[in-house]
């Protein structure tokens, strides 16, 4: 009877240890919850005369963030003839930079967010198939391939220095245009502070972790 009792004992614990595991979900897991760490640079400020010169002399879009507090982005132009991914600072610039690739196949040059391919496959939703990859023969450890689906307001952390300045992208994928012809694919990085538990970054995990959890800072801008 007792043995009959202790192997009862032994089934539900291991029933029960077998449901514990199935309903644990990435974000649970400890190693990831310093993702929820992740610490922003600090941001400094842009009053109302900052505001006016920006979109006076830069042709910026500013927002309101707070009273007395606006960030700016660049207008979707081709500021660099002899590149074909196109980057330009926010302001204030530690609001990091807007990023806008043609579709397709990225050149090796002119990467950015270790992003090497994107594919618009949805007209109406924006939603992009986006393939990763960094490959360098003096570094094969590091190498890596990753693909996944996105929709506009999906965030990632990519592009992780790591070391001792600890930095990372936040990254955004805000929307899909048109300009001159060509369908570009927009982002936008954010620099940010990497806790010390999620170092050196292994790749592609902290982009595959990284996507289920919202790192926006959620500023809409007004393009019209």
């Amino acid at each position: 009877m007792k043995l009959e009792h202790n192997i009862i004992l032994i089934m539900g614990l291991l029933i029960s240890a077998t449901l514990v595991l199935i309903t644990i979900q990435p974000e649970e897991i400890p190693h990831w919850n310093y993702l929820q760490e992740i610490k922003q640079q600090e941001f400094e400020i842009c009053d109302k005369d900052c505001k006016t010169k920006q979109e006076t002399q830069r042709d910026y879009f500013c927002t309101e963030i707070q009273t007395n507090d606006f960030v700016c982005r660049p207008p979707r132009h081709i500021f660099w003839e002899d590149q074909t991914v196109q980057i330009k600072s926010a302001f204030p610039p530690n609001y990091g930079e807007f990023a806008y690739f043609p579709e397709g196949k990225v050149e090796e040059k002119d990467r950015l967010f270790d992003i090497v391919n994107l594919d618009l496959v949805n007209q109406e939703t924006k939603e992009i198939m986006i393939e990763f990859g960094y490959h360098n023969p003096g570094l094969t450890a590091k190498s890596f391939d990753y693909s996944t689906f996105l929709h506009p307001g999906d965030t990632f952390v990519s592009h992780c220095l790591g070391g001792n300045s600890k930095t990372a992208h936040i990254v955004e994928y805000l929307d899909t245009f048109d300009l001159d012809g060509t369908t570009y694919v927009e982002f936008w990085g954010i620099h940010v502070t990497m806790p010390d538990e999620l170092l050196p970054c292994e790749m592609p995990d902290l982009i595959q972790h990284t996507l289920p959890i919202d790192l926006s800072i959620g500023i809409n801008f007004d393009m019209d």
